[in-house]
């Protein structure tokens, strides 16, 4: 029995030893597949005809800078790690574009860095495993490395999201504010739109630049509304389309701009108030968990621990 149960426990430590070092074999065969990349500036045989055909017609090659190459090395390194699920790569390139990166070459940008994150991960696992042997947990070390590695550049890009739209949410009621003001004052509402994004560039830089663009737009001949539901699809604040159907429907009826940002602005300050409100009433519940965990043991310790140890001595003596 006892050489059954030596034999399955060699088999299971000789498997996870294959596994490890295939895992080792891989990180290191990656780690030379972007260097070698890198270094060559691997590029594809149309754009190297191009290269070409430019060089020709122009008599000199031209020079790139740093910034390029890098950018040309990352989408070439891109497919290796794109994955093949069109939903995902849509819902990567939304947060991207929430998070405020508009270039079209960014996706393949993010998981070209990915895959090197991924592989520095690995890499990290694996000098652990062969560096690290008397470092406690270096098995957890090395999961927490390869996992590091591989969610880090996801990680960020959420974070990135979540500040940008908070700092939107933050200054829609400013730029409310000084709409209904430029618009009582007499301006059309376009001008309007304009003098407010200027007036918010110093305090709010993001949504200025938002409110630029849908200037922009609505000068090259696009329409208001689809002009700022554009907006919402690139910032995904959805706060934003309650004002887009009351501008629809304002400018369906002929009615005032005016009076219909003075009501959404206050319905919109009603509305952050209950959430502040919401907010608030849910602080008592949550600090159950810490009462319960941190205050409430060590008040039962000053306020009970002396009357125990009391009756402790009274009942040994």
């Amino acid at each position: 029995m006892n050489d059954i149960q030596a034999y399955f426990e060699d088999l299971i430590r000789l498997d996870q030893e294959t596994l490890v070092l295939g895992g080792i074999f891989l990180a290191v065969t990656l780690i030379a597949l972007s260097i070698a990349l890198f270094l060559l500036g691997y590029r594809s045989n149309t754009k190297r005809k191009l290269a070409e055909i430019r060089k020709s017609m122009d008599g000199e090659a031209r020079v790139t800078d740093g910034s390029r190459k890098i950018d040309n090395t990352l989408e070439s390194l891109a497919p290796l790690f794109s994955p093949k699920s069109q939903k995902e790569r849509d819902s990567v390139k939304n947060q991207l574009m929430h998070a405020g990166f508009h270039e079209s070459s960014v996706l393949t940008q993010f998981y070209a860095l990915k895959m090197m994150t991924t592989v520095i991960g690995v890499g990290a696992a694996a000098g652990i495993f062969f560096f690290g042997t008397d470092i406690p947990y270096s098995n957890l070390l090395m999961i927490v490395a390869a996992a590091t590695g591989l969610f880090l550049p996801n990680f960020v890009l959420h974070q990135l999201v979540k500040k940008r739209q908070s700092k939107i949410r933050n200054a829609i009621p400013d730029a409310l504010d000084l709409l209904v003001v430029c618009t009582e004052s007499g301006l059309g509402f376009n001008s309007a739109l304009k003098k407010v994004s200027e007036e918010l560039e110093i305090s709010h830089p993001d949504f200025a630049d938002e409110l630029d663009t849908v200037c922009a737009k609505v000068n090259s001949g696009v329409e208001l509304n689809d002009a700022f539901e554009e907006l919402v699809k690139r910032t995904g604040v959805t706060e934003i389309m309650g004002l887009v159907k009351m501008l629809a429907h304002a400018s369906r009826i002929g009615g005032s701009l005016a009076q219909t940002l003075r009501e959404y602005t206050e319905d919109y300050r009603d509305r952050r108030n209950q959430e502040i409100e919401e907010i608030a009433a849910k602080i008592p519940t949550k600090m159950i968990f810490p009462l319960l965990i941190f205050i409430w043991p060590c008040f039962f310790i000053v306020a009970v621990g002396p009357s125990i140890l009391f009756l402790l001595d009274a009942l040994g003596a």
